[in-house]
Order: structure tokens, then C-alpha cells, then sequence
């Protein structure tokens, strides 16, 4: 049945249909996602929890992240033996067989945010270099390699605590998840200029501007034209 949408009854429910199907995509929780995909390794004493296999390791492909709200980013990762596991630490999985690391907790500066998690890898910043900052204040070089996103939580939602999580391959192998407060991005042809000495200067969001919430000030024409004006209410 054709829906005429300029009949009232029709197009409130045209409306609340919609409504509570944009309501369940954006408040069901993801928890799980693809990544690009990529080799890596894990310590067999991770998979065995015997100290004794500490030094020696698994050659897997990681392929996913799982994130839960208040724990550190894990992953999924297939081993060479045919073994899928999950929520494998971040602190966990390195790009080579490491020489040399650094404490779990300067992996990653924050806990995830929520289970509303969203994936994307950032084509400009493919394979760009970057200083990441760590928890003590020292500095580490890693190359991106995707981005992790939260939403529909407290922290996410409210514009002065966001933060995604950019993850990096450290040059030793290890890898990193870090907001973008903690990057210090290279790039030959446009990071042409350092920053300046007073960082202190750059402060927070405070707000998320909307465009409609001048509602009270204009209307559109009540027709059925596609071209529709939009008409400033004049005030008393």
C-alpha cells in the first residue's frame, strides 16, 4: 500500500516506525567488530598461564576487537595452529617478536568507553608516522593503523571527556591505543611547522553546536514542494 505521507495520520506513523527502528540501531550494542585485518604474535604464556612459556610465542592473525566498557581493548586472533581465541589483550599482541617492551598500562591511556564500538581506518592517516606521548610522559614512535570509536555512553556523549583510541605499531613491536591529545602526527609535506611550547593553550570542547535547535526562529513553507523555503518567524 502506497503511503501518502502528507496525510497526518500516515505520516506519524511513517515517523514512529522509523523512530523506533533509528532507536534500536543506535542502542544496541556492537561489543564486537572487523578489523584490517593483520600478523601478529602472542606469548604462549598468555594462551597457557605458565610463566615458564613467557618467552616463547604464537604467530597469529588478528582479525577483530571486542570492547567492554572499563577494561582495556582486546582482540581476536586466529593462531598458526588453527586456534581462534578472544578478548586477547592489546598488551598482549606485538607486530614482531619484541626486544624490548613497556608496562601493560602504558599500552593504552583509558579504559574502553562502552560496548557501542565503531571501526574505521582513516585513509589520510594511512601508514603515517606519529610520537606517541605515554603515561609518564615519554615518547615512543609508531606508525597507525586503524581507529577505535565509542558511543552512546556518558564519556563519548559528552563533548569535553570524548576520546577515540587511535591504534599504533610501536617501532618495537608492541602495540598502542591513544586519543588524539596523545599523538604528535608527521607528515613530510604538510607537518611542515613544530607545535607551538605552550600546549596548555588548547583546551577542550565544551559543546556540540546543532543547527536546529533555532527552531523557535524559523519555519519551512507548509506545502508539498521539494524546493521548500525556509521562513524567519518575526518576533513580538
Amino acid at each position: 500500500m502506497k503511503v501518502n505521507l502528507f496525510d497526518h495520520t500516515n505520516h506519524y506513523l511513517y515517523i514512529l516506525q522509523y523512530s523506533i527502528i533509528y532507536s534500536y540501531i543506535t542502542h544496541m550494542s556492537l561489543y564486537n567488530s572487523n578489523i584490517p585485518s593483520f600478523k601478529g604474535f602472542v606469548r604462549k604464556s598468555f594462551f597457557t598461564k605458565n610463566n615458564e612459556d613467557h618467552s616463547e610465542f604464537y604467530p597469529v592473525y588478528v582479525f577483530g576487537i571486542q570492547s567492554l566498557a572499563g577494561v582495556i581493548l582486546t582482540f581476536h586472533v586466529m593462531t598458526d595452529t588453527g586456534m581462534v581465541r578472544s578478548r586477547v589483550p592489546l598488551s598482549e599482541i606485538y607486530t614482531k617478536i619484541p626486544t624490548s617492551d613497556i608496562p601493560f598500562n602504558f599500552k593504552q591511556l583509558w579504559d574502553c568507553f562502552s560496548e557501542n564500538v565503531s571501526v574505521v581506518e582513516y585513509n589520510f592517516l594511512a601508514y603515517h608516522r606519529a610520537q606517541i606521548v605515554l603515561r609518564d610522559g615519554s615518547k615512543v614512535w609508531a606508525t597507525y593503523m586503524f581507529t577505535v570509536d565509542w558511543y552512546n555512553n556518558p564519556y563519548s556523549d559528552e563533548p569535553s571527556d570524548y576520546k577515540c583510541g587511535h591504534v599504533f605499531e610501536s617501532d618495537e613491536g608492541y602495540l598502542l591505543c591513544m586519543p588524539n591529545n596523545r599523538v604528535f602526527w608527521k607528515d613530510s609535506n604538510w607537518v611542515t611547522k613544530p607545535l607551538p611550547d605552550n600546549l596548555k593553550q588548547y583546551k577542550v570542547d565544551t559543546d556540540l553546536p546543532s543547527v536546529e535547535n533555532q527552531s523557535d526562529r524559523w519555519i519551512t513553507e507548509d506545502t508539498d514542494s521539494f524546493y521548500y523555503d525556509m521562513n524567519e518567524v518575526k518576533k513580538d
